[in-house]
């Protein structure tokens, strides 16, 4: 039985800001501190999640963890994209340091600047929401932001939102997919969303000028900062990030589907269609991105006011950083999910 415990916001804090020093002394010093940054995201992460249940209850309302640390999270993926970007660039470092690091500032990049650029974009605050926008569209993902509001939160779990996976469907053939199909979805929305207000597909308006030209905007910035290998290690910094990202949906919406009318339309989104996991330091790190469910049932709901809901929506037989692993391994990925599925399959007919 996990133990419920009161939630403070330095928790966040300190969860999302460690990685920094970690980084900091693995540039700075080297040796056995270049992967000091990636054990933390990964196997210190499954340690204390496995080791320890603990399940910290809903925060609330609280000035530093809604507003600024979302907004001090902000500066800091600015300037760990830039200071990965000149590091692996740089002609000072041994080629076996980058390998050792990239995937460090990769991670950071992809699980806790997205979990941030996640939470902001949701926000009704300009000036928040915008800062999760240009998180995304540093990333070269800038189109995640509008596929993500306009279809993924409304068509989540039908064929109509290409993040959703289908059953059986393996990771792989999920991102060759996905990767399109988003691209194509947020921008026919947007399309759509300015002929409703009386303006041509294509005007200023369209935050795909945005998109597009941003991304362009990083490749100049990374190319005065290291050149062809400025602009080789921005690409691979998106690459990775841009990974996570897709796999995190392949893992938190696999086989979960809305019921359909013969009308064609969907039931109400509902706490079953959005999978969970509440392993305690993940949830710290990711600014309770696991508690998904919740979260698309009442998504203007800010990450401290999340539930767990571990009564009524499906949960992850690992935390998430373990399920985003297996959804590589399709065949043990599949063996897995067909049981969890039908657990909770089985254990929706108890309670109906």
């Amino acid at each position: 039985m996990s133990q419920t415990m009161p939630s403070k916001p330095f928790f966040f804090a300190i969860a999302t800001l460690l990685p920094l020093p970690l980084l900091s002394l693995a540039i700075g010093v080297g040796g056995v501190w270049l992967i000091a940054p990636l054990i933390y995201m990964t196997l210190l992460t499954f340690f204390l999640d496995e080791m320890f249940e603990l399940e910290f209850a809903k925060l609330g309302e609280n000035l530093f963890a809604q507003h600024i640390l979302p907004v001090v999270l902000t500066l800091c993926h600015f300037g760990v994209l830039l200071t990965a970007i000149q590091t692996l660039a740089s002609p000072d470092i041994s080629l076996i340091a980058k390998v050792l690091i990239y995937p460090a500032f990769s991670l950071y990049l992809g699980m806790i600047s997205h979990s941030c650029a996640h939470e902001l974009i949701h926000r009704s605050n300009r000036f928040e929401f915008n800062c999760g926008k240009w998180i995304f569209i540093s990333l070269g993902f800038g189109h995640h932001t509008s596929a993500h509001l306009q279809v993924h939160h409304v068509y989540v779990g039908t064929r109509r939102d290409p993040n959703s996976a289908r059953v059986g469907e393996s990771l792989y053939t999920f991102l060759r997919r996905a990767s399109i199909e988003e691209f194509r979805a947020g921008l026919r929305a947007e399309k759509a969303r300015l002929k409703i207000i009386g303006q041509a597909p294509w005007a200023r308006q369209n935050p795909f000028w945005q998109y597009i030209g941003g991304a362009v905007f990083f490749l100049g910035i990374s190319a005065l900062i290291g050149g062809l290998w400025g602009i080789l290690a921005y690409l691979l910094l998106c690459g990775y990030a841009q990974l996570q990202m897709l796999v995190l949906d392949y893992v938190q919406h696999y086989g979960l589907a809305r019921a359909e009318s013969k009308a064609g339309k969907f039931e109400p989104v509902q706490d079953q269609h959005s999978w969970n996991a509440p392993h305690w330091f993940s949830g710290l790190l990711t600014l309770n991105a696991p508690r998904h469910s919740n979260h698309h049932t009442t998504p203007r709901k800010t990450y401290t006011e999340l539930d767990t809901l571990t009564q009524s929506a499906p949960q992850l037989p690992h935390s998430i950083p373990v399920m985003v692993g297996l959804a590589f391994w399709p065949n043990r990925w599949r063996k897995i999910m067909a049981k969890t599925l039908e657990k909770w399959h089985e254990n929706e007919q108890i309670n109906e």
